[in-house]
């Protein structure tokens, strides 16, 4: 406590001279007796004596002091200052990583009772705000005290996603501006399987990280595709990447299911750390395709995945190249593909459901949807300026549809062109800064540049080229529904006149699409497993089936991974509030009150 007038205790002096007018002052007591000669010399020897006496104990006496403390406290106006109200912000966790069982229940009940515990710790006047951390940042409670919160906690349920933890830091920074002159801390509640931050310098409010988690025993299933065998008319071929995540070997069994019946099972052993590459013979027709493990790992949605073997038209595709061979073997692979092989001079600029130019461009454009490889300059429309060798991929998307299944940490180029990359394109794929693999709309057309060689290096005998080839058919042909989605990945899905209604069933139940125009959209599945849309209506086609499957590394790599603390970024001379409580109109109004009580008490006594 303070006071901001101290001068005013000053007037608590008044007490000792109240008390000095009460030992002098002669306070007899009147009393009616016969003669009063027998009194006379009593008196004169007690009189004295009589003035030193302490006060005997009053009412008015009493009041009197007690409204002089009153008005000297008053007048020195006491001052409090308490600690500043907090806001807490708690980012959860809800990627798939969250779901492994090394704590029980899962890693997310966990951090859900680890928040429980944080906002016990926050007072009647702190506030707390709760953001669940998927594929895109969810503010499920803002602004609200702890019972608020707490209920907000029990709605939560982790997904099988990533968690954009960058963005989901920027919304907490956003939102601690609004709090006002309470304190702001974010808490992160996480096992740190998530991206690099990046530079958070400029954060309004401080961030610490709780991890969640211990064991990093998981085997993942982190890559399936299906292609045609070129060696084997109308067969089909599955390729499936299995990766043992855990730091000693294991043997595990690897079950193929084709259409809902298990067709073949191998025992499969991958040493700490390392991945096994497994190819399957698919019988022709089969419409979906599964890959499963068995064994005990802590994290079972990562454990499975399935595929829809698209069994549609077949699709009629324009090869234009000098040295057609690489291209050609990989399309022919591809299920439903039609291939038409032409030569640069012998191209009459007709187009087609998919043209792919390779190492050739025209002087205009055909409609369709293209996919451009190894482009050479002196096009306006695509500007190369200059060519590099021996080339690396540096940086590139995992989660694109164009890279689904794709690993290409190992690829390595002999030539590759620079392009200025087109305000139409997004860079999937880069090195140092230069694009590799780009994609975009232009003029109503999806194209897709492939900006390097794959004949003139060792790309085309990776298995990443026919599977980077089959996702580049699949996405210019069946716009963004793929026949597998990444968890929290939205897409696009055009329908056709007539068409009234559309329904998605999967995991979690059916529910209608709104249709908008001639597409609907789906929007940030979450949930591992088999989707199907139907149509309803005059124009209704047929069914279409995806799946979404976990195959993310950084989600099954279950390896806790600590995080160090972030500062807010410093606010100039200006520090932390604090909640000053003035006590003198109180001490006033008390006043008021003791001297109204000493005045009525003076005149009852008078």
């Amino acid at each position: 406590m303070t006071f901001l007038q101290p001068a005013g205790l000053w007037l608590l002096g008044l007490i000792p001279l109240v008390l000095l007018i009460y030992l002098l002052r002669s306070n007899p007591r009147r009393q009616t007796v016969p003669s009063a000669f027998l009194w006379k010399g009593l008196n004169r020897d007690l009189s004295a004596s009589r003035r030193w006496r302490p006060p005997s104990p009053s009412l008015l006496l009493l009041l009197q002091l007690l409204a002089i403390g009153v008005v000297a406290l008053a007048v020195a106006n006491p001052r409090m200052t308490a600690p500043p109200r907090r806001h807490l912000f708690l980012l959860l966790d809800a990627s798939a990583s969250m779901l492994a069982t090394d704590v029980q229940p899962s890693r997310f009940e966990d951090a859900i009772r680890q928040a429980r515990g944080l906002l016990l710790g926050l007072g009647p006047q702190d506030r707390a705000t709760v953001i669940r951390v998927g594929p895109s940042p969810r503010v499920v409670a803002e602004d609200v005290d702890t019972i608020a919160a707490q209920a907000a906690l029990t709605e939560l349920r982790a997904g099988a996603g990533s968690a954009t933890m960058r963005e989901a830091l920027m919304v907490a920074s956003s939102l601690a501006g609004r709090v006002g002159d309470a304190t702001g801390e974010a808490v992160v509640l996480s096992d740190g399987a998530f991206g690099e931050l990046g530079d958070l310098a400029g954060l309004s409010v401080p961030v610490r990280f709780q991890t969640v988690g211990w064991s990093s025993e998981n085997q993942a299933v982190a890559a399936l595709s299906v292609v045609r065998q070129p060696q084997q008319a109308g067969g089909l071929a599955a390729f499936a990447r299995v990766v043992n995540y855990a730091d000693g070997p294991v043997r595990l069994p690897v079950r193929l299911v084709v259409d809902g019946i298990a067709q073949e099972t191998r025992d499969v052993e991958v040493a700490g750390r390392r991945r096994s590459e497994l190819s399957f013979a698919v019988p022709e027709g089969s419409r979906r395709v599964g890959v499963s493990l068995g064994g005990q790992d802590v994290l079972a949605a990562d454990d499975q995945a399935e595929l829809a073997v698209e069994a549609g038209h077949a699709r009629q595709v324009l090869l234009v190249s000098r040295l057609p061979e690489t291209l050609e073997r990989a399309l022919r692979a591809i299920p439903d593909l039609r291939v038409q092989t032409v030569s640069p001079e012998g191209y009459s600029g007709a187009g087609a459901e998919l043209v792919v130019f390779d190492g050739v461009l025209p002087e205009r454009l055909p409609s369709g949807q293209l996919l451009i490889v190894n482009p050479p300059g002196g096009r306006d429309y695509l500007k190369v300026v200059g060519e590099t060798r021996s080339v690396q991929v540096t940086d590139f998307d995992p989660r694109h549809p164009l890279l689904e299944s794709v690993d290409l940490s190992a690829a390595r180029m002999a030539r590759a062109t620079v392009l200025e990359a087109p305000p139409w394109a997004r860079v999937v794929a880069d090195t140092v800064g230069r694009p590799l693999i780009l994609e975009g709309r232009e003029s109503g057309r999806s194209i897709v540049v492939f900006a390097f060689d794959p004949s003139g290096s060792s790309v085309d005998k990776m298995l990443a080229f026919p599977l980077l080839v089959s996702n580049a058919v699949a996405f210019l042909s069946g716009g963004e529904l793929t026949p597998s989605l990444p968890p929290g990945r939205s897409a696009t899905l055009p329908v056709g006149p007539g068409v009234r209604e559309v329904r998605l069933e999967g995991p979690e139940g059916a529910r209608a699409l709104p249709v908008e125009g001639s597409s609907v959209r789906i929007e940030r599945l979450e949930a591992p497993g088999r989707y199907t849309v139907r149509e309803r209506g005059d124009g209704a086609g047929e069914a279409r089936t995806f799946s979404i499957n976990v195959a993310d590394e950084a989600e099954s790599d279950l390896t806790p991974r600590p995080r160090v603390a972030i500062e807010a970024a410093p606010r100039g001379s200006e520090q932390p509030s604090l909640t000053r409580i003035d006590y003198w109109p109180a001490l006033l109004a008390l006043g008021l009150v003791v001297f109204g009580a000493e005045w009525w008490r003076f005149g009852r006594r008078g």
